[in-house]
């Protein structure tokens, strides 16, 4: 028995409504709670990266720091999959299934969400 959903929060904003398509339903129910889930992670991920760079996020300003979000999830390939597998991997089978469908769709809304969770919690990277 696969039991990963039960360790995802619970996101109390978000509600499954009729009007949703089934992309949004996915990127509501699922993603978004995995990565709220993976949050811990996804913010020590982006801050070795940082380190591994030699970008002393401490001694920037906010907005570099944004554009330094920005560019590396943007531009960096191998850093950009990292972020991805981060959350692919606590997929279950069938919601894998729902996710190779349209992978580079969902590719870009983890993308999106992980870049402003991260400009959210600039606090947490210093």
């Amino acid at each position: 028995m696969d039991n990963r959903k039960d360790l995802r929060p619970v996101l109390v904003k978000i509600e499954e409504t009729l009007g949703y398509s089934a992309e949004e339903k996915f990127q509501n129910l699922t993603l978004r709670q995995i990565i709220k889930l993976q949050h811990n992670l996804i913010v020590m991920l982006f801050k070795n990266y940082a380190f591994v760079r030699k970008t002393d996020l401490k001694s920037i300003s906010e907005q570099r720091i944004k554009r330094f979000i920005e560019s590396s999830l943007s531009k960096d390939i191998a850093f950009k999959n990292r972020m991805i597998g981060v959350i692919i991997g606590h997929f279950t089978i069938e919601e894998y299934e729902v996710y190779k469908e349209l992978s580079s769709e969902f590719n870009k809304r983890i993308l999106a969400i992980v870049k402003n969770r991260l400009k959210d919690s600039i606090s947490e990277l210093i």
